[in-house]
């Protein structure tokens, strides 16, 4: 009786395990952006259309979901205008002469209720040189593929204490 006890108990562990590691890397990530991410621009854009890989939701009343850009000067000329469509979101831009490096940064609400903070560069004018990537904020801990192995390794665990039990029965 103790050892089918027991035997539940690490199933009910194990699942919890299992769940919690797939859930945890769920959040939304940037697949999609115009301009593109690290592009070069030579005409500015009129907005900035960012697409993710899940349907962006807003919360109560509130601005949950907002996208900053800054020119190379640093001054913002992102509008406060942004629009949510299912899992695009875009902001109008005012008129821009500083050429150089863009900064887009974003945060938005994903479908599972959490924010994602990210950004990445484009260049605009003729004379800019290159521009850097996409960076999330929203970064696991672990490296993503350390959670099948993590899961294998306490399956592994949990079959060599139920083997140790059952022998020395």
């Amino acid at each position: 009786m103790r050892s089918k006890r027991v035997s539940i108990t690490f199933t009910i562990a194990l699942l919890l395990t299992s769940v919690t590691l797939i859930g945890a890397n769920a959040h939304t990530a940037l697949i999609l952006s115009d301009p593109a991410v690290g592009s070069k621009v030579v005409v500015w854009p009129t907005s900035i259309s960012l697409q993710f890989d899940e349907d962006l939701v807003s919360i109560g009343d509130e601005k949950s979901n907002f996208v900053v850009v800054n020119n190379g000067d640093g001054d913002q000329i992102s509008r406060d205008d942004e629009l949510v469509s299912g899992s695009q979101i875009t902001v109008s831009l005012s008129p821009n002469t500083v050429e150089g490096p863009v900064l887009v940064y974003y945060r938005v609400i994903s479908a599972d209720g959490h924010p994602v903070e990210g950004e990445y560069t484009f260049l605009y004018g003729e004379q800019a040189e290159t521009a850097e990537g996409v960076q999330n904020e929203e970064k696991s801990k672990l490296p993503s593929y350390l959670y099948p192995a993590l899961f294998i390794t306490s399956i592994l665990l949990f079959g060599a204490y139920a083997y140790k039990r059952k022998k020395s029965k």
